[in-house]
C-alpha cells in the first residue's frame, strides 16, 4: 500500500510538471505574438545630425522594417533632407523625442507618400501615427516644405505636431485625397511663404482620389474619384510668422478645397469636423470666389467653436464660404456655430453660402451662437442668396 501511495505521488509530479510546461510553453507563445511590435531607435540605425540629407536613410528604416506593429523613436536633435519621397507602409508610428526636428535642406521638397496599389476607400495604407513631430522649412534659396501626401490612407493621427514654415509655397502640409478617419490635434502651424498665384492653398487640403489633386503621384497608384470623409481637425493653431512686429508670412490659409470631380459622381467631401482651433492673421484674399475658410461641394461640414482673429492682418474679403458648383448634387448639413471672429472685419461679409443653380439650394444650413467682436463698422454677417438658413443667438460686440 506504501509503495502504492508513493507511486501515485510520482505520477501527480510528473503531471504538474507536464501542466506547469505546458504553461509556460502558451505563455511564450502569447509573447512571441505580442512581440511583432518593433521599437527602432531611428539614430541607432542611420539617422544623423551630421549627413546633408536624411531622406535615403529614413527611407531604408522604413523598409526594413515592414512586419508587424513598428514604433520609430526620433532622438533630440535636427536631421536635414533634400528633396524625395518618401514612401510609407502600415502600421507605423513616429515617436519624436523632445527637440527632435525634421529640417528641409534649403529649398528642398520632402513628400511623406501614402500609396494605393488598389482602388476602393481601402486600397492604402492605415494606421500610420506621428506624435510629437516637429518639421521646419528653410526659405535659404527658396522654399523649403514637407507634404503628406495620401492616396486612400486610413485611420492616420497626427498628435501634437509643429509645422514651422513648412507648407509647400504651390500647395499644402496635408493632402488628404479619397482618404477617411484622418486626425490632426494639438498642432501647430506656422506660416505660409506661398507663391503668389497659389496663395489660396490650404495647409490641411481635403480632396478626391485623383491624379491632378495629388501634391505626389506615386508609380502604379490607382485613382477614382472618391471624396474624403471623416476628418477630424481640433485643437490645433494657425498662427503667422512675425518680424519686428510685423507680418512675415501669414498664417496657413487652414481648411478647405476647390475642385470637385467628375460633378460628384462618386460622392461629395462629407464628415469634416473643425473644431476649438485657433486661427491668427491669415492672408486677407480679397476675392469674391474665396475665403480663408472654402469648400466646394461639401456635406456634414462642421465648423465649431474655433477663434479667428486678426492682429495685423486686414482686408479679407469673405472668411467663410461655401459653394455648391453641382447642379444637381444636393449638398446639405452645414453647421456653423460657438465660433468668435475678433477684427476680422472682412470687406464683404463673414460667411458667404453661395449654390451655383438656384434651383438646387444647399439644404439644412445652421448658423447659431457666433460672436464677433470688432471696433469698427459692423459689415453683413452671412450672405446666404438663394440658400435657405437658419440663423440664431448670433451676437455682435463692441
Amino acid at each position: 500500500m506504501e509503495g502504492r501511495i508513493k507511486h501515485i505521488g510520482i505520477l501527480g509530479i510528473l503531471l504538474s510538471l507536464v501542466c506547469l510546461s505546458l504553461l509556460i510553453i502558451g505563455g511564450y507563445t502569447n509573447r512571441s505574438s505580442v512581440s511583432a511590435t518593433t521599437r527602432v531607435n531611428a539614430q541607432k540605425v542611420g539617422l544623423s545630425e551630421s549627413v546633408s540629407s536624411n531622406t535615403k536613410i529614413l527611407q531604408k528604416i522604413i523598409d526594413t522594417h515592414t512586419k508587424g506593429e513598428t514604433t520609430i523613436v526620433i532622438p533630440k536633435g535636427t536631421y536635414y533632407f533634400d528633396s524625395g519621397a518618401i514612401m510609407l507602409h502600415s502600421n507605423l508610428t513616429f515617436k519624436f523625442e523632445k527637440g527632435a526636428i525634421f529640417k528641409t535642406r534649403d529649398n528642398a521638397m520632402i513628400f511623406f507618400a501614402y500609396p494605393s496599389k488598389q482602388k476602393g476607400y481601402d486600397g492604402g495604407i492605415s494606421n500610420v501615427t506621428w506624435e510629437n513631430a516637429t518639421f521646419v522649412g528653410s526659405n535659404h534659396n527658396g522654399q523649403g516644405s514637407f507634404t503628406q501626401s495620401m492616396n486612400h490612407a486610413r485611420n492616420i493621427q497626427f498628435q501634437d505636431c509643429t509645422f514651422y514654415n513648412a507648407e509647400n509655397p504651390n500647395g499644402h502640409v496635408f493632402d488628404l485625397d479619397g482618404s477617411h478617419n484622418i486626425s490632426i490635434n494639438d498642432c501647430a502651424f506656422y506660416g505660409f511663404n506661398a507663391n503668389p498665384v497659389n496663395d489660396y492653398k490650404e495647409a490641411i487640403q481635403i480632396d478626391y482620389s485623383n491624379p491632378e489633386a495629388m501634391s505626389y503621384q506615386v508609380s502604379g497608384d490607382k485613382y477614382d474619384d472618391l471624396p474624403s470623409y471623416n476628418i477630424y481637425v481640433s485643437n490645433n493653431q494657425f498662427l503667422p510668422i512675425t518680424s519686428h512686429n510685423r507680418i512675415k508670412y501669414y498664417a496657413p490659409n487652414p481648411i478647405g478645397q476647390h475642385a470637385t470631380y467628375d460633378n460628384g459622381k462618386a460622392g461629395i467631401i462629407h464628415n469634416i469636423y473643425f473644431t476649438d482651433n485657433k486661427v491668427v492673421d491669415s492672408k486677407p484674399r480679397k476675392t469674391d470666389n474665396t475665403g480663408t475658410i472654402n469648400f466646394n461641394a461639401v456635406s456634414n461640414l462642421y465648423i465649431e467653436n474655433n477663434h479667428f482673429s486678426n492682429v495685423l492682418a486686414s482686408g479679407v474679403s469673405n472668411y467663410i464660404r461655401i459653394y455648391n458648383p453641382l447642379t444637381t448634387y444636393r449638398m446639405k448639413n452645414i453647421r456653423i456655430s460657438g465660433n468668435r471672429f475678433t477684427n476680422v472685419n472682412p470687406t464683404h461679409q463673414y460667411i458667404l453660402i453661395r449654390s451655383i443653380a438656384t434651383n438646387n439650394p444647399i439644404k439644412d444650413i445652421q448658423v447659431f451662437n457666433n460672436i464677433v467682436a470688432t471696433q469698427l463698422r459692423y459689415t453683413v454677417f452671412i450672405n446666404k442668396l438663394n440658400n435657405d438658413v437658419e440663423q440664431r443667438a448670433n451676437k455682435l460686440i463692441k
